[in-house]
C-alpha cells in the first residue's frame, strides 16, 4: 500500500475523535551580450552551439546557498528551561475540551481538501503533513509529556519541520510566558512517534487549500471563454514603464522593472499601477494603441499599451496550475478535470527574500511562460557566472520555479559542474532566493516534464 495512504489512515485515526533578479540595477548585466556568450564558452560551461539555450540571470545564490548548507551541519542549541523557571500560572486555565491524551485542548489541526478538490498524486516524494510546525528560533526538545520534567524523546533541529496534531495546555514556562504545547508526530524507522514541544520555539504552518482553490477558480474564470493575454516585458525589452509619481514602485507596492503601466483611465494617466511581466488577464476591448483588460488581482478595468501585451500562446482555458504560498513556504500543483481540481503534488518551497540583491516573489496570477532545462546565474558582486538552476519554468521577469541551485567548482581555471542536489536544508523555511521559487530538484523535474505552455498558470498567494 502506498506510504501516503498508510500515513493518511494513521493520521485519520489520530484525529478521528480527522533568481532570479529583475532589477533596474542589474538590467545591463542581465542581457545576453556577445561578451557574455564568449565568457560562458571560455569557461567550458556549455559548448558554442548550445550557449544560446542557457539564459543568464542575476545570482540566485551569492553567499546564501553556502550558508543554507552549513545550517545542516548543526543547530544553535535549545534555550535551557530550568525547573525553577517552570511553574504554574497564578490563575487556573479556563476550562476547555480535553484532548484524547487528557490535556486541556487549545486547538485541533485537521486541514483537509475543500469540496471540489481531490487528491490524485502523480509525484509522491517528500510528502509533508497538511499541518506542521517549523522550528524557527532554536533547536528544541520534544518531550513525552507537555512538561519540562518529562523525558526528551527527540531533539529537533533548527529549521526542522514536525507534523502537527493539536495544541494543549501543559506546564507553564515563565521564561516563554506560556503553557501552550504542540503535540507533534514524526516517523523513525518507519514507526510513528509522538511528543510535545513548547509552542513559542515553533511556527505553525499549513497548506491553505481553501485559498488555493479560490485563487484557481478566480483565474480559471478570468481566462475562460474570452480573449486572454499577458504582460511581456522580460528584461524591459518592450521598454521601461514610466515612473509612478517619480517612484519605481506603485501605491500597491508593485515594482516598475520588467512591468507595464496599467492606467485607470485614458483621459488622465497620472494614476496607474504596474502589471508585472507574465501577469495574466482577460482582454475586454481596445482603443487605439491600448487594450482594456481585467486582471484577476484588481476589480477595475485597466488600460495597457498594446506593445506590452502578448496574446499568441496565452491560455484560452486553464487546465494546469501551480499555487505557491509565500506565507507558509509551500506549494501545490493541480489539474482541472470534469470532477474539479485534482491535486497531483504538494511540497515545500522557498520564495524570494526582501534583501540586498534580492526581491520578494511577487503575488499575482502569472503565465507559465517558458521552460529551460537550466539557466545560469551570476555572482552578486563579481557578476561572473557562478552556477546554474536546473529544470526551470519562467513565470515573471527572471523568476522561475526551479530545482536546488548548483554552484560551479573552479578546477584548473575552469568551472566544473559538481552535480545536482536533491534538497537544501532551508527549503520550505523562510524566503531565501533572489525572486525564484526553489523546489526539491526531483519535483522541479516533475513540473518541467509536466507543464504545458499555453495551458498552465502560476499563482502566488500570501
Amino acid at each position: 500500500m502506498n506510504e501516503l495512504i498508510v500515513k493518511a489512515l494513521l493520521f485519520g485515526m489520530i484525529n478521528s475523535s480527522q533568481v532570479c533578479v529583475p532589477t533596474e540595477l542589474a538590467s545591463a548585466a542581465s542581457d545576453m551580450s556577445s561578451a557574455r556568450v564568449q565568457q560562458i564558452i571560455s569557461q567550458n560551461i556549455v559548448s558554442s552551439k548550445d550557449a544560446d539555450q542557457y539564459p543568464v540571470e542575476e545570482s540566485i545564490n551569492d553567499k546564501s546557498l553556502s550558508s543554507d548548507n552549513s545550517l545542516a551541519q548543526g543547530s544553535t542549541g535549545e534555550n535551557p528551561i530550568s525547573t525553577e523557571q517552570a511553574k504554574q500560572p497564578a490563575e487556573p486555565a479556563p476550562q476547555v475540551p480535553l484532548s484524547e491524551t487528557g490535556y486541556q485542548l487549545v486547538e485541533k489541526y485537521s486541514t483537509s481538501l475543500p469540496s471540489g478538490m481531490f487528491l490524485h498524486l502523480k509525484y509522491d516524494q517528500h510528502l509533508p503533513a497538511y499541518d506542521y510546525v517549523l522550528l524557527h528560533k532554536t533547536s528544541g526538545n520534544v518531550r513525552g509529556e507537555p512538561t519540562t520534567e518529562s523525558a526528551v524523546v527527540k531533539n529537533a533541529s533548527y529549521f526542522e519541520k514536525l507534523n502537527l496534531i493539536e495544541a494543549v495546555r501543559g506546564q507553564y514556562v515563565s521564561s516563554y510566558g506560556t503553557d501552550v504545547w504542540y503535540r507533534v508526530f514524526w516517523y523513525s524507522n518507519g514507526e510513528m512517534r509522538f511528543g510535545y514541544i513548547l509552542s513559542p520555539i515553533c511556527e505553525r504552518r499549513s497548506f491553505q487549500f481553501d485559498k488555493m482553490k479560490s485563487s484557481m477558480d478566480t483565474l480559471k474564470s478570468a481566462v475562460s471563454g474570452g480573449r486572454t493575454g499577458y504582460i511581456s516585458n522580460y528584461k524591459n525589452k518592450a521598454g521601461s514603464a514610466p515612473l509612478y509619481k517619480g517612484s519605481s514602485a506603485d501605491s500597491y507596492g508593485n515594482l516598475r522593472d520588467q512591468s507595464a503601466p496599467a492606467y485607470f483611465s485614458l483621459q488622465s494617466k497620472s494614476e496607474f499601477l504596474y502589471l508585472g511581466d507574465g501577469e495574466l488577464f482577460s482582454i475586454t476591448g481596445e482603443s487605439g494603441s491600448y487594450y482594456s483588460v481585467k486582471s484577476p488581482r484588481y476589480s477595475q478595468t485597466l488600460w495597457v499599451p498594446k506593445k506590452y501585451v502578448y496574446t499568441k500562446n496565452a491560455p484560452s482555458s486553464l487546465s494546469q496550475v501551480v499555487v505557491v504560498d509565500r506565507k507558509n513556504q509551500n506549494e501545490a500543483v493541480f489539474e482541472w478535470t470534469d470532477m474539479g481540481w485534482q491535486m497531483i503534488s504538494y511540497s515545500f518551497a522557498t520564495t524570494g527574500a526582501n534583501a540586498k540583491y534580492k526581491f520578494e516573489t511577487p503575488l499575482g496570477y502569472f503565465m507559465a511562460i517558458e521552460r529551460k532545462s537550466q539557466f545560469l546565474y551570476l555572482d552578486d558582486v563579481t557578476k561572473q557566472i557562478s552556477g546554474y538552476a536546473p529544470y526551470a519554468i519562467r513565470f515573471t521577469g527572471g523568476a522561475y520555479i526551479h530545482g536546488v541551485p548548483v554552484d560551479y567548482v573552479k578546477k584548473n581555471g575552469k568551472l566544473v559542474d559538481p552535480g545536482q542536489k536533491e534538497s537544501i536544508y532551508t527549503l520550505g523555511t523562510y524566503p531565501r532566493s533572489h525572486k525564484c521559487v526553489r523546489n526539491f530538484t526531483s519535483h522541479a523535474k516533475f513540473l518541467y516534464d509536466w507543464v504545458d505552455i499555453g495551458r498552465a498558470g502560476i499563482i502566488v498567494i500570501e
